[in-house]
């Protein structure tokens, strides 16, 4: 109840001086109910209205029963807004060595991801999407992260798997409460690009997840590690100009299981982390994901890896010429393709 509330509360019961119960009855249930009020008060809690307590002038035991489904449905209101902000408000912490990944998804409602044009890019090479806030605080780049993945044309089905995907940040700066940004991204994945034109000629797909990670029972989607021991990470400079530079990634792949494992079926998660508590959700490293099956005529490996065996793959990274990667630590890590896609 607000102030002014209390004060209109006060009026009306001066007025029921003819209500045939005792005082002391009449002080206990009104001690009760304020006692209710402000053990209420630290909740998220909604403006009451007028109609609370009309039925007090009809008597006091009508004021009790209003009072009694008042505090019910406030109850129940935070209780159902607690359950909807658990996700949030218990994040985990991450850890390289787990074996499970919750992911929540960010408050943004993806809308009209479509194939467009960002300035200075050739026409029809980015991909365009707005986004919209739906709670009710800020949404800031560091709050989130998304995932980037292309189908083949005319195909909008992830379930069949995606030919390419990448990590993304969302818009620069923040997105005010129930505001909509538009976001663009230019993709640099060699087979999304038509050779003479440079328009994509994929479908594209995005997700935004939140930038930290929560009980995997409370997820929205679980990132789970294959099988694939991770060991012998190196990093290679490869090829460095004006706008970009280029490192290839070297690592040896061990599988674990008693089963022999497809490559097909999951994706590998690379990051170049500038601190030692710094995962890939962070705005702050330098991240990728990238298929595990050969992408270049000299990459040769096996596409299944038997149980015991182990295989040496790399992976061939582009970014801005700005990139540190060799003053940071370079992670890799084998996450199991989800169902319904990244």
């Amino acid at each position: 109840m607000t102030n002014r509330d209390d004060k209109d509360l006060q009026n009306i019961m001066q007025q029921l001086s003819e209500v045939p119960f005792r005082d002391e009855l009449k002080s206990r249930v009104l001690n009760a109910a304020k006692a209710e009020d402000l053990a209420l008060a630290g909740g998220r809690r909604k403006r009451v209205p007028r109609s609370w307590y009309a039925g007090i002038a009809s008597g006091l035991v009508a004021a009790v029963a209003v009072i009694g489904v008042g505090i019910g449905l406030e109850r129940h209101d935070a209780e159902q807004a607690a359950n909807q902000a658990s996700a949030t408000s218990a994040p985990v912490s991450f850890q390289l060595d787990a074996k499970q990944y919750g992911m929540a998804q960010a408050p943004l409602q993806i809308s009209n991801v479509r194939v467009g044009t960002l300035p200075g890019d050739p026409k029809d090479s980015d991909v365009l999407a707005d986004l919209t806030n739906t709670s009710d605080k800020p949404v800031r780049e560091s709050d989130i992260f998304g995932v980037l993945s292309f189908t083949p044309a005319g195909n909008n089905n992830l379930q069949t798997g995606e030919n390419w995907l990448t990590f993304v940040n969302g818009p620069s700066g923040s997105i005010a409460p129930h505001q909509t940004a538009q976001w663009g991204f230019h993709p640099d994945g060699s087979t999304l690009h038509a050779p003479l034109t440079q328009a994509i000629v994929e479908t594209p797909h995005l997700s935004f997840y939140l930038a930290h990670l929560v009980p995997t029972d409370m997820a929205d989607k679980v990132w789970t590690k294959s099988p694939l021991d991770v060991s012998q990470v190196q990093v290679e400079p490869r090829v460095v100009d004006g706008r970009a530079q280029s490192v290839q990634i070297d690592a040896r792949l061990t599988n674990t299981s008693k089963s022999p494992f497809p490559l097909s079926s999951a994706r590998a998660v690379i990051w170049f982390a500038s601190s030692p508590e710094q995962s890939f959700m962070s705005d702050g490293s330098i991240r990728f994901m990238y298929h595990l099956t050969p992408e270049y005529k000299d990459q040769v490996w096996p596409s299944v890896v038997q149980p015991g065996q182990s295989i040496a793959v790399n992976f061939r990274v582009i970014s801005d010429n700005q990139s540190d990667f060799f003053n940071r630590m370079a992670h890799v890590m084998i996450i199991n393709t989800p169902q319904g896609g990244f």
